[in-house]
């Protein structure tokens, strides 16, 4: 140190040695300068100059501004120029000098020297000063080493036939040896000499011999073979080792391409494991092994190096190929020209006979990518999703502690590997390379021509990275990113770890200045751990590589930079095609300045506000499309079938009991409905429009859900809205089963204790009584509906007893018809019209014609009219009194033959005689005997039965004498068939003999010859005829006697005897039918016989000429009646009847027609009406009209009166309940319905919740550890220590359900804990549905089966408050509505409506809307004050500041001034107060005024907000939600100061003001008032399209008229009602009555006005009419409206109908002291409440000391049975005696024992009778006393279990412990065993259920005989439904 002047302290750090190899590579000889200022001055212009001696190399002076006072300055170390042809010139090492001197204006302040070793061209510094550089004297392309090579291919041909020197391209390891050693054989061969090396040259280095040297001087040391060796193998592509060790040095090389991550290898088992056995990457080879005189082969030069291996000798190993890419290159070629060495620069050979072709290049063909990107519904979800602000890294990435960038190089190819499931491990920087640039957050893309970019690359074939981190920092980066990416997925579900490849280098305007980096491609990754040795490698998750969507829709939205071509992702072989990416991604920004793609690689977290909800989606879309209502959403249209019925509330409360839908909680039809189809599994949108019980019917529908066992995910985006459903369930005493997760940063604590309370509940029994009393109350409702629906039924003709009753009193007139009932019974409406229409007709006919009374024309039918009708008629008639008159003449000639008929009687008596007479014409013969026989009847059916037998006899007789003489019917033929048949059983000779004999009688009467085989048939025929005939002569002579010369013997004619036989039959049956009277006919018989004595011919000569004519004269009566009949359609009933002589009545009712015929034309008009009144059944009608003479003009009024008598005759008889109707007992039944409606509503939360509990297992013990009880109780103890919630909600997947199977979540909370694979939830409702957005709403609709969404669509669409514009206006059609609600209606998706309207006390506060938005079909409730409207309108003077504050200070003030007034009165202030606003300006006005009231005010201030229901002041967009009793509103908008009115009115103007409006007139319960400067008339429409200015318009209107909307409302009433009737008769009675009062469809039916208020109603009366019937439920009826009527203060009688219809004068005196007894001061109604008070959990009585009987019960101890040692030996087992004794011990041990295997039951009987073993025998024997018992036996992989029968099998149900062997237990007892185990540990690990069962029947431990009987065990409660089986895992089902 030389100091002159002043004192400075320089320190310099620089190696100690420098050779030609480190000038050659660039290696920086001084690695740091310091200087210290160790004066108390600033010195400043210093010059630090670098010298060097000799002059080996050359710097640049440093120049230094200053340097402060104490001040160490470490300046940047200059850049020295090694002069190479100095080194190249050494041949020996010597010292030289570097001296630093620090100069002030040439005046040297400072100079040192230091000493340095300058070495030889070929000298090695050795390991001390950068050992690497080692391999710069590795030179494989020296011309020394080529005959080497060349020697080598030639030994290596000779090995293994293939001279190829081609390294690793094999890829096999050992023909990588096998060039190792054709190079050490070849080396060998080279006769090179050993040289011994230099002491210690490892650490001070040695003079190298290099190739050249060693081949010609053919000597070397053990580091010039190793040297040789290796740059042999680097020639020859091989990556060559050089291994250093105490004194000693060899080579080795890899047998596989790879390098190890440093140059240096310090850790001997890096190599040792390589080398090993099995393992082979790398040979090690001892070089010196090649020198001359070892005779050492190359497997021998192996082991010696394996061998010199230790860790005690072992310095270090330098890998040749790391090195080459850290920059050290071999050192060039040195010659010696002269006295100069020069160097020989390598230069490739050029082959300068041909010119190299240029490379091609082949761009991308991006013309056929459209910019037009594929939009769907899932990809416009996402990107709502997505953040695009600066604050996302997705965007602007940076590096921080959840990235870490890679040193990048070939990332298409590190896609590729990861693709295909490699996996990397990333290292540190190299510790021998510098950090490029850090700009902007992120290191700078490495240069091309940087080393590192091969050493990168070289890497990325091996499976390793580099990163920019140091050791230290890498290790800490990585493991925050393992576990923060492990906690990620464990709590979110969602993997949040990605290696970004590719970055878009975009800014933000054109004159930005700082570059945004945006990832390209995200592959998702994650990272393992190997160990705390290994470290971490990443590997892909096996997910798909994703585009960075949130970049592409940045660029679309801010950029309108649309790229397409990327959905799906290019691909190619191996992965996604990253160079197309970057292509398309740089064609798209080509016309941006600055932008480019930077092809780097990031290792980091990528995730945003949303990112949960968007991974969701993204990751799951096949998932979510499997939802039915996700898959409808997206296709828009609904992909489920609709063919489904809606339930209707009326069925339900006909068919359904209550304990089928339970409610803890009062609710309505529309209500009902929706629980019900919910519990259903059906998908619906469920409307809920203010105040309509929306938060009440979900509780109910979850309530009954979960009591149907079913899971149920409540999603609400704010937590107001689930807090209200939260409250209620707690209400109910559900609270423990539901779990509340609303926020996705929930507190595990929160959860834990939630999930606490649940294990510490107490088990309650079921309601004893739940069942029985919903039979009641169903019979009771059943009673009830009964009633009203036969009071109402309407019948097929239109008309039910109700209206028939309301009719009937309408008329005055007396009914004189009865309409029979079985005429009423096929009345239908069409028939019923008809008969109306009839009956006019018949009006309009008589007024025309005459009444019908007594027509001289009655009789006459004709079907039409016309004059030549009437003279046919007139001709017709006419030749009909001619024939009747000869008729009569006929009949008085043949009197005496037919006298005792009665011909002229009747013409039936006459017909009678003709067909008489007709048949005596015909018969063939009729004797008198015949005829006067007794019992001819007997005697006609045995004479037909001789005709039978005759022809039979006469056929057989015909037949014989074909072949034979009359002489063969005389044989004795039965006796020679029994001859015959007899000789057929003898011997041959006899049998000849006399079948012979017999032939020949036969023979001799034969025609023809006979036939043997006929001879028996012949035989048989004569025997028949013989039989037949002897028949017939029994009636020989009776033939001749009744049939005359037909009969006579031998000459019988069968067939005319039949017909004789059939003739006098008839004759008979007609004297029979016509005197109905035995004598009476056998005295006509006896009459008719005497005429016969001569027979029928003499008989027919006397008379045929008269009886002819008679009986043509009736053929043509017949004829002329048929004619009349056609004509005029004559009855003969009416021309014959009424008189005893048919001829005489027909000649005069004839005539009489004949001289009326003049009225023939008026006839045929009343026949016309007359026929289609018969036609329609009510032709008595017409006929007791014309018959009775009943007044024309009365008949229209008689007819009604009688038809609707008739119809309440007729429906009492078919409704006998009707008949015996009371309405008081009517009512006392209603009143005991209520009481036990409101008793069951107690039971049904008792019923839930001991369900639900009955669900839990058991948590008073400790459970097993891998048991789902026993971890969540680890961690409850533990608070979740190292457990994410998912995390834990993973591990209890059947637990969780069962203690919480009600979820309350919002959708970012349903996204982050449920995970879209688990379970699927039953049922999935939404709440506040108008407000949540489709995209949100997805993924929790995709965790169901079914979902309710609950919302009103005329209310708030979802809050957009600082939200960007994300409507893409390309794919309007595509792009959601605004909420979820809105798209489902979209769909059509099946609707409910929730439609009775509770919040208004008054139906004016709620009028508007219901008419307005909602088409009047809310049913409101209207007061006692409904005459008077609660909407009241103030006026103010005053204006709207227009254009200035834009404020209305004179409505404030008055709105201030109102609120004051209400505080202060102690009255008033009782109602709650709420101020709306139409602008947030107004709204913070009147909260300004207020706060300055309140100052000089506290107790006001007090008042107003210290109360259960605080004064809130709101504008429309944040009202939805609240509600008070009083509003007060304040336009604020109107006349500006002079007087102009804007038709701006902000939110109302913008879409959807409307709904805006239709919340903000909604909030008030009992009074609305509206302060304005404006006027409804001042608002004009033409200048403005705004729907929700309109609405104002109009509500302004009704606020200032009051009741229109309710007017026009009544005026539509139905006059047609028994009110009406009612209402009339009160009116008489001087009482000032309305009827149907309301604006909505429900009315009250009549209210009587109190006289003293008529602003009031005194009594309000309901009938069960048509108001009263809408109802469709009794609880609608008696419950529902009747409480909220009694809230609202009305005072209500009922008026049943047929208490009226009985009695109407006592109806009036019941209503009279109804209104006598009703008080004079209504209650006020402000406390009572429209629901049944809510019973909270407290309620519920707990039980405490229950205890679990059920449990118990199926645990029991095993009973051996005891049997009474037998005295007996063992030989008298098998006595008979005994057989008893046997069968009665087997018996008794199956009763005790049963079930019991057979192996123990033969043991227990072989031990009472000391028998030692089973044998065949026995066994045998006991088999078959067993199998005579019949008992069941069950069988299980060859083993028989007895049971005492069938029964016991199927309904056995418990365990018993006990000493039993495992192969003795059944597999049914087994199975109650598991699901014991599981009831209290939900699932477990098989081994471990295993392990658990075998200790409940007392097994230490498991063996094989045990093992096997739990496995029979697992199959049966397999097979029972117990357990399944999942992944070796048992689930309790």
């Amino acid at each position: 140190m030389v100091n002159e002047l002043v004192q400075i302290k320089v320190t310099l750090s620089y190696l100690p040695a420098v050779n030609f190899s480190m000038q050659q590579n660039m290696i920086s000889i001084i690695r740091e300068i310091c200087i210290e200022n160790t004066t108390e001055e600033t010195l400043t212009n210093l010059i630090v100059k670098l010298n060097f001696e000799p002059e080996f190399a050359t710097s640049v002076p440093i120049a230094i501004e200053s340097i402060k006072a104490k001040e160490t300055l470490k300046i940047e170390v200059p850049k020295l120029n090694l002069i190479p042809n100095y080194f190249a010139q050494l041949t020996d090492r010597f010292r030289g000098n570097i001296s630093i001197e620090i100069v002030d204006k040439e005046k040297t302040l400072s100079k040192e020297t230091y000493p340095i070793d300058i070495l030889a061209y070929d000298q090695w510094s050795g390991i001390n000063i950068l050992p690497e550089i080692l391999s710069a004297f590795v030179t494989p392309n020296h011309p020394a080493v080529l005959p080497i090579i060349k020697r080598a291919a030639f030994i290596l041909e000779k090995w293994t036939g293939n001279p190829s020197l081609d390294e690793y391209q094999s890829r096999n390891p050992d023909r990588v040896q096998k060039q190792m050693a054709a190079i050490y054989t070849a080396i060998v061969e080279q006769q090179i000499i050993y040289s011994t090396v230099p002491p210690s040259f490892e650490e001070y280095g040695q003079r190298i011999r290099l190739v050249d040297a060693v081949m010609s001087q053919k000597l070397g040391t053990c580091l010039d073979m190793a040297l040789l060796y290796a740059s042999c193998l680097e020639a020859i592509g091989i990556h060559a080792l050089i291994i250093v060790v105490q004194g000693h040095a060899f080579a080795g090389g890899w047998l596989v391409p790879e390098t190890f991550p440093d140059n240096i290898i310090d850790d001997i088992s890096l190599i040792s494991k390589r080398i090993a056995d099995g393992i082979n990457d790398i040979t090690l080879v001892e070089t010196t092994c090649m020198n001359m005189g070892k005779n050492t082969d190359f497997d021998q030069a192996i082991k010696i190096a394996n061998s010199k291996i230790s860790l005690q000798d072992f310095i270090l190993a330098i890998d040749i190929k790391r090195s080459r890419f850290s920059g050290i290159k071999p050192i060039p070629q040195r010659i010696l020209n002269g006295q100069y060495w020069e160097i020989k620069e390598e230069t490739p050979i050029v082959d300068k006979s041909e010119t190299s072709v240029p490379q091609t290049i082949n761009p991308y063909d991006l013309s056929g990518i459209s910019p037009e990107v594929v939009i769907t519904k899932q990809l416009l979800w996402e990107r709502k999703l997505l953040d695009l602000s600066l604050r996302n890294n997705l965007l602007n990435i940076r590096i921080t502690k959840n990235t870490l960038q890679l040193i990048s190089a070939n990332v298409d190819l590190f896609e590729d590997a990861l693709a295909q499931g490699d996996e990397f491990r990333i290292l540190h920087k190299p510790t021998d390379w510098d950090n490029p640039l850090f700009d902007y957050g992120l290191y700078q893309s490495v240069s091309g021509t940087d080393p590192i970019i091969d050493l990168v690359k070289s890497e990325l074939t091996q499976k390793r990275l580099r990163s920019y981190l140091n050791e230290n920092e890498l290790s800490k980066a990585l493991t925050h990113l393992y576990r923060s990416s492990r906690t990620a997925m464990e709590e979110n579900g969602a993997n949040t770890l990605y290696v970004a490849l590719g970055l878009l280098k975009w800014y933000e305007t054109k004159a930005s200045e700082r570059p945004r980096y945006a990832p390209i491609l995200l592959l998702p990754v994650e990272i393992i751990r190997k160990s705390a040795a290994k470290g971490y490698v990443i590997r892909s998750r096996e997910e798909e590589t994703m585009m960075n969507i949130t970049l592409l829709e940045m660029l679309r939205q801010n950029f309108n930079i649309n790229i397409g071509g990327l959905d799906p992702l290019p691909t190619d072989d191996s992965g996604v095609n990253v160079k197309l990416i970057y292509s398309i991604i740089r064609n798209s920004i080509k016309n941006q300045p600055k932008w480019d793609v930077e092809e780097q690689a990031i290792l980091g977290l990528f995730s945003f506000n949303k990112f949960i909800m968007w991974n969701d989606i993204h990751s799951n879309s096949h998932k979510l499309i499997e939802n039915k209502v996700v898959a409808s959403l997206m296709n828009g249209k609904i992909e489920w079938n609709l063919n489904e019925i809606n339930i209707d509330a009326q069925d339900l409360d006909r068919d359904v009991t209550p304990d089928q839908v339970v409610l803890p909680i009062s609710a309505d039809s529309s209500q009902l409905e929706a629980i019900w189809e919910a519990a259903e599994g059906k998908n619906f949108i469920l409307h809920g429009p203010p105040g309509t019980g929306k938060s009440q019917t979900i509780t109910n529908l979850i309530a009954n859900a979960l009591y149907k066992g079913k899971r149920v995910l409540f999603v609400a985006e704010k937590m107001a809205a689930l807090s209200v459903v939260q409250r209620r369930l707690e209400a109910i005493g559900l609270a423990p089963f539901c779990l509340e997760l609303h926020s996705n940063k929930v507190k595990k604590g929160t959860v834990l204790s939630q999930l606490r309370t649940t294990t510490e509940i107490v088990r309650t029994n079921s309601p004893e009584n739940f069942s029985q009393e919903s039979e009641r109350i169903f019979a009771l409702r059943s009673e009830m509906n009964k009633y009203i629906n036969s009071l109402h039924k309407v019948y097929p003709f239109g008309i039910s007893l109700y209206e028939a009753i309301v009719k009937y009193q309408q008329i005055d007139n007396q009914p004189l018809f009865t309409i029979p009932g079985y005429i009423l019974s096929g009345l239908d409406k069409g028939r019923l019209l008809q008969w109306h229409e009839a009956l006019d007709a018949l009006i309009s006919t008589s007024k025309a014609c005459g009444h019908p009374h007594n027509h001289p024309l009655t009789g006459i039918f004709i079907e039409n009219y016309s004059s030549t009708l009437k003279d046919d008629a007139a001709n017709h008639i006419n030749e009909t009194i001619s024939i009747l008159a000869d008729i009569k003449n006929q009949l008085d000639l043949l009197s005496n033959l037919f006298s005792e008929f009665e011909p002229s009687k009747s013409k039936s008596n006459a017909e009678t005689v003709v067909q008489l007479i007709g048949k005596l014409l015909e018969i063939p013969e009729l004797t008198s005997a015949l005829l006067a026989a007794p019992q001819l009847e007997n005697i006609s059916s045995e004479y037909t039965e001789v005709c039978t037998h005759g022809k039979k006899r006469d056929n057989l007789k015909q037949e014989l004498l074909k072949r034979f003489s009359d002489r063969l019917l005389s044989l004795d033929a039965k006796k020679l068939l029994l001859e015959w048949n007899q000789a057929a059983n003898k011997w041959f000779i006899p049998r000849f003999l006399r079948q012979r004999a017999i032939r020949k009688q036969l023979f001799a009467h034969a025609i023809e010859p006979l036939d043997k085989s006929r001879v028996p048939i012949v035989l048989n025929q004569i025997i028949d005829y013989q039989s037949e005939d002897n028949y017939i002569q029994k009636y020989e002579e009776s033939l001749s006697l009744f049939f005359g010369k037909y009969g006579r013997k031998g000459q019988e004619d069968w067939q005319i005897i039949e017909q004789i036989v059939r003739d006098v039959d008839f004759i008979n049956s007609l004297i029979l039918n016509h005197t109905k009277d035995i004598q009476k006919a056998t005295n006509i018989k006896r009459t008719l016989s005497s005429q016969l004595t001569d027979g029928i011919a003499t008989f027919k000569n006397m008379y045929a000429s008269d009886l002819t004519k008679l009986v043509d004269l009736f053929s043509k009566l017949n004829i002329q009646e048929e004619i009349l009949f056609n004509t005029l359609k004559v009855d003969n009933h009416i021309l014959y009847n009424g008189s005893d002589n048919w001829l005489e009545r027909g000649l005069y009712q004839l005539n009489l027609w004949y001289n009326n015929l003049d009225k023939l034309k008026d006839w045929f008009q009343w026949l016309l009406v007359h026929k289609r009144m018969q036609d329609l059944q009510i032709g008595f009608i017409a006929d007791q009209y014309k018959n009775e003479n009943i007044n024309t003009e009365k008949l229209s009024d008689i007819f009604k009166k009688s038809l609707h008598r008739s119809i309440i005759d007729y429906i009492l008889s078919e409704e006998p309940s009707l008949d015996l109707f009371n309405g008081q007992i009517f009512n006392d039944t209603i009143e005991k319905y209520k009481r036990l409606v409101a008793d069951f509503e107690d039971l049904t939360r008792k019923e839930i919740f001991a369900r639900l509990a009955a669900n839990l297992p058991s948590f008073t013990r400790e459970a097993t550890h891998n048991s789902e009880v026993g971890i969540l109780q680890r961690n409850i103890r533990n608070n979740a220590r190292g457990t994410s919630i998912r995390k834990l909600f993973d591990l209890i997947p059947t637990l969780l359900p069962r203690m919480c199977p009600c979820m309350l979540m919002s959708p970012i909370s349903v996204a982050q804990y449920i995970d879209i694979d688990a379970d699927k939830f039953d049922l999935v409702v939404f709440d506040e549905a108008s407000q949540m957005p489709t995209y949100e709403a997805i993924g929790a609709i995709a965790r169901g089966k079914n979902v309710v969404i609950v919302g009103d669509p005329k209310q708030m669409p979802p809050t957009n408050f600082f939200t960007v514009n994300t409507v893409d206006e390309d794919n309007i059609e595509m792009e959601d509505l605004e909420s979820i609600l809105d798209d489902c209606l979209a769909l059509s998706m099946p609707e409910k409506h929730l439609l009775w309207h509770y919040r208004s006390k008054h139906e004016s506060l709620i009028a508007f809307s219901n008419s307005e938005y909602y088409e009047n079909k809310l049913l409101t409730f209207p007061s006692p004050d409904n005459i008077e409207s609660k909407v009241r309108f103030v006026p103010i003077e005053g204006h709207y500041d227009k254009g200035k504050s834009r404020q209305n200070k004179s409505e404030a003030q008055a709105i201030v001034n109102e609120i004051a007034r209400r505080l202060k009165d102690k009255e008033l202030r009782k109602r709650s107060i709420g101020v709306v606003t139409f602008s947030i300006v107004q709204q913070g006005l009147i909260e300004d005024m207020l706060s300055d009231l309140f100052i000089f005010d506290h107790e006001l201030e007090r008042l107003a907000y210290e109360c259960e229901e605080p004064l809130f002041v709101k504008n429309l967009e944040n009202v939805q939600g609240d509600e008070r009793d009083i509003i007060l509103f304040s336009i604020g908008y109107g006349p500006d100061k002079n007087g102009k009115v804007s038709m701006n009115f902000g939110p109302l103007n913008r879409l959807g003001g409307e709904r805006r409006l239709n919340v903000a007139v909604s909030r008030a319960r009992y009074e609305m008032i509206i302060f304005s400067t404006l006027r409804s008339d001042q608002i004009d429409l033409n200048r403005t399209s705004a729907i929700g200015v309109a609405g104002l318009k109009r509500f302004m209107e009704y606020a200032e008229r009051g009741t229109q909307i309710t007017s026009k409302v009544q005026s539509s009433s139905n006059e047609e009602s028994i009110n009406h009737i009612i209402a009339k008769e009160l009116t008489n009675r001087g009482y000032l009555v309305h009827t149907n009062i309301g604006s909505s469809g429900y009315k009250i039916d009549i209210g009587i006005v109190d006289q003293n208020n008529p602003a009031k109603y005194k009594l309000g009366i309901i009938c069960d009419g048509e108001n009263y019937r809408q109802a469709k439920m009794v609880r609608d009826r008696e419950i529902v409206q009747n409480s909220v009527l009694k809230m609202l203060g009305w005072k209500i009688y009922k008026v049943w109908t047929l208490d009226w219809f009985e009695n109407p004068d006592t109806v009036i005196e019941s209503i009279q002291k109804a209104l006598n007894s009703c008080d004079e001061i209504n209650e006020d109604p402000k406390n009572k409440e429209i629901e049944t008070q809510n019973i909270s959990s407290e309620h519920i009585i707990l039980e405490k000391n229950v205890k679990e009987d059920n449990k118990e019960k199926i645990r029991r101890e095993y009973q051996a049975t005891i049997l009474d040692s037998s005295n007996c030996y063992s030989e008298e087992f098998f006595f008979s005696e005994n057989r008893k004794i046997i069968l009665d011990q087997i018996n008794k041990v199956i009763e005790t024992e049963a079930p019991i295997s057979r192996t123990l039951l033969c043991k227990r009987i072989l031990a009472a009778w000391n028998i030692s073993r089973l044998g065949p025998r026995i066994d045998s024997y006991l088999e078959e006393l067993f199998n005579w018992k019949n008992y069941y036996v069950s069988e299980s992989e060859n083993l028989n279990f007895y049971w005492i029968d069938e029964t016991q099998y199927h309904n056995f149900d418990y365990f018993r412990t006990g000493e039993r062997d495992a192969v003795d237990l059944p597999p049914e007892e087994v199975a109650n065993a598991l699901k014991y185990v599981l009831t209290d540990e939900i699932s477990l690990p098989t081994a471990d259920l295993s392990r658990l069962c075998a200790q409940l029947f007392g097994f230490a431990r498991n063996g094989t005989n045990v093992d096997a009987a739990i496995h029979r065990g697992i199959r049966k409660a397999e097979k029972r439904g117990f357990l399944k089986i999942d992944n070796d895992r048992a689930i309790i089902l």
